[in-house]
């Protein structure tokens, strides 16, 4: 591609949708897979608590970056992100066989997070060139992969490392993400790509205004602070407020995700009879009213119940947000930053939720932080709706 700008290409110089939903499926699991082998990664690094914590720093600052450096040249980002996710997964096998000390685990954590945000970065820029027409359902069915694979990824580890060592499942990964990586080299050799690829010329790329990267930057901002301080606090709230053990309490996670699974599928069944913007202001109203119902309710059945539901009234939030962002001509440098963003409210809204409880003595008033994000979010979808074409 000779221009900056996500627009209409050609579906033959597009990935097959097998590679699409393959690539986000990979994200899905490279997103969460630290969670369910910390307890192991750390025994093996000798790590503390805080050496564990430098481990999802390490993660979070890679795919940051991954995010900001997407090239408008899509397929190399996607061939560049598959193969540093598949080194970094290598690399963090090859630490556990010689018990590296955490900061080398750090160290290995940082390319394949950097991948993982490329990958999926884009994998959704590449779905909104393939589907300009229904781009939001487009890319709510690509980001339906991405939650299935972060929905299984516990489970499948979970279930693999009571008989597997750490050491060939990161293995496994690493070939997984090389597959991919070489799937997509096939693909983008297609003779079709190379004949499509010119095509806009010297056309000048199309950008966001000052004031709309603004506005999606703070949209995406505010998203991912909420559904992560929901994901990151559900479990506490649940064995506080709703049952006495954990393994009961953790399925108000998984039910959340569940819901964002579910919803993303349902999303283009629901958009071929309602609007995307209709939808969106839909569903941040089901949101807030969903999370007050959550932050006063008791008993482990109502907090699961409520999560799953929630989980489905946020899923298509993402995928919707961003097919207005490309709508409106965000170049690939722009939508990455906007989506790496939302890394951002992922690393400060929880910790802001967490300060909160420490200094009211409770968690139910620190679940206000979020429905007042949601609230500020809803704000802000009339506003945007008032002071520009739809979009969304």
């Amino acid at each position: 591609m000779t221009s900056d700008r996500v627009g209409i290409l050609d579906s033959r110089a597009t990935p097959h949708l097998g590679l699409l939903h393959g690539c986000m499926l990979l994200s899905g699991f490279g997103m969460v897979f630290l969670g369910p082998v910390l307890p192991l990664l750390a025994a093996n690094a000798h790590a503390t608590d805080s050496g564990s914590g430098l481990f999802f720093t390490a993660q979070f600052v890679g795919s940051f970056f991954g995010g900001v450096t997407t090239s408008r040249r899509l397929w190399f980002s996607l061939i560049r992100g598959s193969a540093a996710a598949a080194a970094g997964f290598a690399a963090l096998a090859l630490c556990t066989q010689v018990h590296a000390s955490p900061l080398v685990d750090a160290a290995a954590l940082l390319p394949l997070g950097f991948g993982v945000g490329q990958m999926l970065t884009s994998a959704n820029l590449l779905a909104s060139e393939r589907f300009v027409e229904g781009r939001g359902a487009a890319l709510a069915r690509v980001n339906f992969s991405l939650s299935l694979g972060a929905v299984f990824a516990p489970f499948l580890l979970g279930w693999l490392l009571s008989s597997v060592a750490l050491f060939p499942l990161l293995l496994a990964a690493a070939v997984f993400f090389a597959l991919c990586c070489v799937a997509a080299l096939i693909n983008a050799k297609q003779p079709s790509l190379i004949a499509t690829q010119g095509q806009e010329g010297g056309a000048a790329p199309e950008r966001l205004s000052r004031t709309a990267f603004i506005y999606f930057a703070a949209l995406l901002l505010l998203y991912g602070g909420v559904e992560t301080s929901i994901s990151g606090w559900i479990t506490t709230f649940g064995t506080r407020y709703g049952a006495n053990t954990l393994r009961l309490s953790t399925l108000g996670a998984t039910a959340l995700w569940i819901g964002i699974t579910a919803g993303r599928g349902l999303a283009p069944m629901v958009l071929k009879r309602m609007q995307e913007r209709t939808l969106l202001t839909a569903t941040l109203v089901a949101s807030a009213v969903l999370m007050a119902l959550l932050s006063a309710a008791s008993g482990a059945a109502s907090i699961i119940g409520l999560a799953l539901l929630l989980g489905m009234a946020l899923a298509s939030w993402f995928p919707l947000v961003l097919s207005a962002m490309l709508s409106e001509g965000a170049t690939a440098g722009e939508a990455g930053t906007v989506i790496a963003v939302s890394g951002l409210g992922a690393a400060s809204l929880p910790f802001l939720v967490g300060a909160v409880s420490r200094g009211t003595g409770s968690l139910r008033v620190a679940l206000l932080v979020p429905l007042f994000a949601l609230l500020v979010l809803l704000a802000m979808s009339f506003r945007r709706s008032r002071t520009s074409a739809p979009t969304a």
